[in-house]
C-alpha cells in the first residue's frame, strides 16, 4: 500500500512544477511578438500589485464565507486541508508566490493575448483538475478565478502585476488557513 505524500513532498513537487512553468512561460513571452509584461514604471507596478493584493484579500474573504455557508465548499476546504496540513509558513509563502507568478505569466501574459479571456480562463480551470473526485469543484472555482484574474490583468492600472498580486493574496491566505493542523484551536475574533 502506498502512503499519501506529505507536505514536504507536495511543496517540493509544486515548487519544481511552478518553477519550470514560470521559466517556460517567460521564454515563450520573450519569443513571442507580445509586449514585455512589465513595461510600466516601478511605481505603476507597485500600484498594480497593491490593487491586486486588495482584490485577492477580498476574494479570500468571500472564499472563507463560502466555506461557512455552503457544505460543498466546506468539504472542498476539508479535502485541501488534508493535502496542505503541516506546511510551514515559509513553504506557504513560497508556494503562494511561485504559483501566482508562474501561473499569471503563463495564463495572463502569454496565453490570454493569444487565446482570449474565455478560452484562457477555461484552460486555467482545467489546469486545476486533480483527478480527485472530492476536488471536482476546484476547476470550476479556478475557471471563475481565471476570469477575474484575466479582467484584473486587462484593467489598467492593475495590469499583470495586479493579477499576480490578487493570485498571491488569495493563495497565501487560503494556504495559510489550510496548512493549520486540524486540531489547532479556533479563535473567534468576535469573542
Amino acid at each position: 500500500m502506498t502512503s499519501r505524500p506529505g507536505p514536504r513532498e507536495i511543496v517540493r513537487a509544486s515548487l519544481a512544477f511552478h518553477g519550470a512553468m514560470g521559466i517556460l512561460a517567460w521564454i515563450g513571452i520573450q519569443l513571442s511578438d507580445q509586449p514585455h509584461p512589465f513595461q510600466q514604471s516601478p511605481g505603476q507596478l507597485l500600484q498594480g500589485l497593491a490593487i491586486g493584493i486588495g482584490i485577492g484579500c477580498c476574494a479570500a474573504a468571500i472564499s472563507l464565507l463560502l466555506g461557512k455557508v455552503w457544505s460543498q465548499a466546506k468539504e472542498f476546504e476539508d479535502r485541501l486541508s488534508q493535502i496542505f496540513e503541516g506546511c510551514t509558513a515559509m513553504e506557504v509563502l513560497l508556494l503562494a508566490l511561485l504559483s501566482s507568478v508562474a501561473e499569471e505569466l503563463l495564463f495572463r501574459a502569454l496565453l490570454q493575448p493569444l487565446l482570449g479571456l474565455l478560452l484562457t480562463s477555461a484552460l486555467f480551470g482545467l489546469a486545476h483538475w486533480t483527478g480527485d473526485r472530492r476536488l471536482s469543484a476546484w476547476p470550476l472555482f479556478a475557471m471563475l478565478a481565471g476570469l477575474a484574474l484575466g479582467l484584473v490583468a486587462n484593467w489598467q492600472p492593475a495590469g499583470l502585476a495586479g493579477a499576480i498580486g490578487a493570485h498571491f493574496a488569495l493563495n497565501w491566505v487560503g494556504l495559510t488557513r489550510l496548512s493549520r493542523p486540524a486540531s489547532a484551536p479556533h479563535i473567534d475574533p468576535a469573542g
